[in-house]
C-alpha cells in the first residue's frame, strides 16, 4: 500500500511572525543591540567650604548627579571672586556665590553668564544665619543703638560688597551714612579675629562663625541681616557659555540634581545631612547643630526685585553704569524644567 506524504510541521503563527521579525526583510540578520549608555558628562563646579554650598555635596554623595548622567567635579577656589572670570572662560561650567557687581558688569559687556537658581536668601522670620554684631558693652547705655552712639564707630566692611550694601542700608535706617563711621576694610575671614582682638566696634558675621563668636563672648548680636534686607537675594547659582549654549540639556540635568540636593538639605539637621556637611565643611557636628543654616528655595526661584535693588545701589555708588534688566541676568527656564521633573517642593 502506498504511503501518503508526511506533512511538514507548521510553526505556530506567533512563533513564525517572531522569526520573520528577527530575520528582517529577506532573512537578514537580527538588528544590533542598543548602544551602551554614553559616559557621564564631566562638569567643573565651584565649591567652597561654606554651608550654602551644602546641596552640591549632598547631590554628589547621594548619587543625584550620577543618576542624571553627570560626573561633577567640585572645584575649590580661594575666593568666589575668582569664579566669574573662570566661568566666562569656560574653566568652570557652574559657579555660585554672593551677588557681585563684577557679574553685572560682565553681563553688561556681553559676557555669556546668567543666574539659574537660588543659593541663599534672607527669609523673613527664619533663624539668624547672618547678622551685624558689636563688641560687648558697645551699645549699652543711654544712647543705645541710636545715631549718636554709632557715629564714629569702627566698622568692618568689604568695599562694594553685598555686606557693604547691607551695612549702608542699616546705617541709612539710623539716619547715617558710611561717611559717619570709621571703616575697616577687612575680608570676612578676619572679622571674627578682629573682634577677638578688640579692634572693632561693629561688623557682620555669618554662620558658622556667627555661632562660634557669640558663644565665645567676643561679640553680641545686634541686628540680623534678614531684618535689614527682608527677603533679599544674597547668593545665586550661575551658568556660563557651555550650559547656556550647546549643552542646555546638561544644564537642565544639573539643576534637577542640584534641586534634589536642596530639598534634602531643607529637611534640616538629619543624621545624614550632618554627616555630609561635617565631612565637606570641616565644621564639627555640635556646631552644625547649633548653627542657623542658610535659606535656599526648593524650586530654585530667585527674588528678582531685590536683585534690581542691589543693582540700583551699585549704580548709585558708581560701580555699575546702568541696571542690567532681568532678562539679561536671570534664566528661569532651567528651574522650570527641573520642577516638571521633580514636582513641587515639599513644605
Amino acid at each position: 500500500m502506498k504511503r501518503s506524504a508526511r506533512p511538514l510541521p507548521v510553526l505556530p503563527l506567533v512563533a513564525a511572525a517572531s522569526l520573520l521579525l528577527a530575520r528582517g526583510p529577506g532573512g537578514a540578520s537580527p538588528p544590533r543591540p542598543a548602544a551602551a549608555p554614553s559616559a557621564p558628562v564631566h562638569l567643573r563646579v565651584l565649591s567652597l567650604r561654606f554651608l550654602s554650598f551644602a546641596p552640591l555635596a549632598i547631590a554628589r554623595d547621594e548619587g543625584f548627579f550620577r543618576a542624571q548622567g553627570l560626573d561633577v567635579e567640585l572645584v575649590p577656589l580661594v575666593s568666589s571672586a575668582d569664579a566669574t572670570p573662570s566661568l566666562i572662560r569656560g574653566d568652570l561650567d557652574v559657579a555660585s556665590g554672593v551677588l557681585k557687581i563684577a557679574d553685572f558688569n560682565a553681563i553688561a559687556r556681553g559676557a555669556t553668564l546668567k543666574f539659574v537658581a537660588d543659593k541663599d536668601h534672607f527669609e523673613p522670620g527664619a533663624c539668624v544665619g547672618s547678622a551685624f554684631v558689636t563688641r560687648p558693652g558697645f551699645l549699652d547705655g543711654k544712647a543705645g543703638d541710636g545715631p549718636d552712639r554709632l557715629r564714629g564707630a569702627r566698622v568692618a566692611t568689604v568695599p562694594l560688597h553685598f555686606i557693604e550694601y547691607a551695612l549702608e542700608t542699616l546705617l541709612g535706617q539710623k539716619g547715617l551714612s558710611l561717611a559717619d563711621v570709621r571703616l575697616a576694610r577687612l575680608p570676612g575671614s578676619m572679622v571674627a579675629e578682629a573682634f577677638g582682638a578688640g579692634s572693632l566696634d561693629l561688623g557682620e558675621l555669618s554662620e558658622p562663625d556667627l555661632s562660634r563668636v557669640l558663644k565665645s563672648g567676643r561679640a553680641v548680636l545686634w541686628k540680623p541681616v534678614r531684618e535689614v534686607l527682608p527677603g533679599a537675594q544674597h547668593a545665586v547659582v550661575a551658568f556660563g557659555p557651555r550650559l547656556l549654549g550647546p549643552d542646555r540639556d546638561v544644564g537642565r540635568r544639573f539643576l534637577v540634581a542640584y534641586l534634589q540636593g536642596v530639598r534634602q538639605y531643607n529637611r534640616g539637621k538629619t543624621p545624614r545631612n550632618l554627616d555630609i556637611l561635617a565631612a565637606e565643611t570641616g565644621v564639627d557636628r555640635e556646631l552644625l547643630r547649633a548653627a542657623c543654616w542658610p535659606s535656599i528655595r526648593g524650586d530654585g526661584k530667585i527674588d528678582v526685585a531685590s536683585v534690581l535693588t542691589f543693582e540700583r545701589w551699585a549704580v548709585k555708588r558708581g560701580a555699575l553704569d546702568a541696571v542690567v534688566p532681568p532678562e539679561r541676568f536671570w534664566d528661569p527656564s532651567f528651574a522650570d524644567e527641573a520642577g516638571k521633573v521633580l514636582g513641587p517642593p515639599g513644605p
